[in-house]
C-alpha cells in the first residue's frame, strides 16, 4: 500500500490501533464537534458494516477463525472461495450456522493497558483534509 497500489478515491479503514496513512483512514481519538464527529460517524458506520461481513463469513466457514498454514496465494483462493460460496449462501438464503457461545475471544491487553503505535504525520493531515473536504 505504501506505494500507492490502490485505485484513485479509493481508501483502506482501520481502527485507532493503526497508524493513519494516506491509503489507510483512521477515527479521530478525541473528535471536536464538527468535521472530525461526522467523519468518525461514517467511518464507525462504514467499518461496522464491513466488520459484520467478516463475522458472517468467519461464522459460515471456520477456516476463516484461525491461523490458515497456506502459501498467501493459496490463502488468496480459499477466502475468495469462500466469499463467492458465501454470497451463494445468500442469494439463495441459507441461514448462518448456530454459533453455541464457544467462540474464541481476543486476549485483554497486558495491565489493563492498551498501546497505540504512533499516528503517522503525513496520515494525520491527509486524514484531516479527508475529513474536512467530505465531513463539512
Amino acid at each position: 500500500m505504501e506505494g500507492n497500489n490502490l485505485p484513485a478515491g479509493a481508501h483502506l479503514l482501520g481502527d485507532s490501533g493503526y497508524p493513519s496513512k494516506r491509503w489507510l483512514l483512521t477515527p479521530y481519538l478525541r473528535p471536536q464537534p464538527g468535521h472530525k464527529t461526522n467523519y468518525n460517524r461514517s467511518h464507525k458506520r462504514t467499518r461496522s458494516s464491513v466488520e459484520r461481513g467478516f463475522g458472517q463469513l468467519k461464522r459460515r466457514f471456520s477456516v476463516l477463525h484461525g491461523e490458515m498454514r497456506l502459501s498467501p496465494e493459496r490463502a488468496c483462493k480459499v477466502i475468495t472461495a469462500c466469499a463467492v460460496l458465501h454470497n451463494i449462501c445468500k442469494t439463495r438464503d441459507i441461514p448462518l450456522p448456530y454459533l453455541d457461545g464457544n467462540h474464541r475471544v481476543n486476549p485483554p491487553p497486558q495491565n489493563g493497558q492498551l498501546v497505540l503505535p504512533a499516528q503517522g504525520i503525513m496520515g494525520v493531515r491527509y486524514r484531516e483534509q479527508f475529513a474536512i473536504t467530505n465531513f463539512p
